[in-house]
């Protein structure tokens, strides 16, 4: 709708009350002006009458735009909402309110250009808080995920929910070793806000796996990097990092076809 129509995008009544009145006076000066100027041209024509044809020729409008042009302006503002809630569904998750996964891989396609490093991130022992403590504080434990991940991270960052407990953070032009600083300062940070949540002693921590992108493999081989290398963060003791190391582009397309499956039942055993 931006694109289509943006003079008709109704996003506040301010607005709606302004094109009101532009409309109002449209539809009055059109027909005034065409009959004063046809008016103009009977000889003889009395004032008395000439003021009293250019009178009705702007009532009549007078009285029909207005609830026209609001009942119009309405359906317009009702559809405005409706695509503004619509398109805040697509592109953040309604949880966390980062971005969704489809708009967070579409976001990131567009700045492949420039390069950058992917971080997979995951709650450890997350299914345990759930259990324990049920969802409402796990949902309360993934928004402050989410929080840290969006205030602990430079501005440019692109955060998404995956899905679940799994997070995705793409950084614009940072190589391997800048992202594994970012992610070794994520990990501090959920320490110190992962310790109470919703009052509950829950001490959540993540574990996230890094690989940086290059032209030789596609953005997806990059994300599988990315989560082998947070498979083996989560082996390794969790509430920690890990930097894939560089793969050869076929041998990433042949294994990890073969291991993912088998890596996301293992990883969600230790998680």
């Amino acid at each position: 709708m931006d694109k289509l129509l943006p003079f008709f995008r109704i996003t506040s009544n301010r607005y709606a009350w302004g094109l009101l009145a532009l409309i109002t006076l449209l539809c009055v000066a059109a027909p005034v002006v065409s009959v004063a100027t046809a008016l103009a041209f009977v000889p003889g024509l009395p004032r008395q009458a000439f003021w009293g044809v250019l009178s009705l020729a702007a009532v009549i409008p007078l009285l029909i735009a207005p609830p026209i042009a609001i009942g119009a302006l309405s359906i317009l503002r009702l559809l405005t909402m409706t695509i503004d809630r619509l398109d805040n569904c697509v592109r953040y998750d309604p949880l966390t309110s980062v971005l969704s996964r489809v708009y967070l891989l579409n976001q990131m396609r567009e700045q492949l250009a420039s390069g950058g490093s992917f971080l997979m991130i995951d709650a450890d022992h997350f299914k345990s808080v759930n259990d324990t403590y049920g969802h409402d504080v796990g949902d309360e434990a993934l928004k402050c995920l989410a929080q840290v991940l969006r205030t602990a991270l430079p501005p440019e960052a692109l955060v998404g929910r995956l899905g679940g407990e799994e997070f995705g953070v793409f950084l614009p032009e940072l190589r391997s070793c800048d992202a594994g600083r970012e992610a070794d300062r994520l990990c501090e940070a959920m320490r110190h806000s992962g310790k109470v949540i919703a009052g509950r002693d829950i001490n959540l921590t993540i574990s996230i796996g890094v690989a940086q992108y290059c032209p030789a493999i596609t953005l997806e081989q990059t994300m599988k990097l990315a989560d082998e290398a947070l498979y083996h963060a989560k082996r390794t003791g969790r509430d920690r990092y890990h930097i894939a190391a560089a793969h050869d582009p076929v041998q990433v397309t042949e294994t990890s076809s073969i291991r993912n499956a088998t890596e996301r039942r293992d990883r969600r055993a230790v998680a």
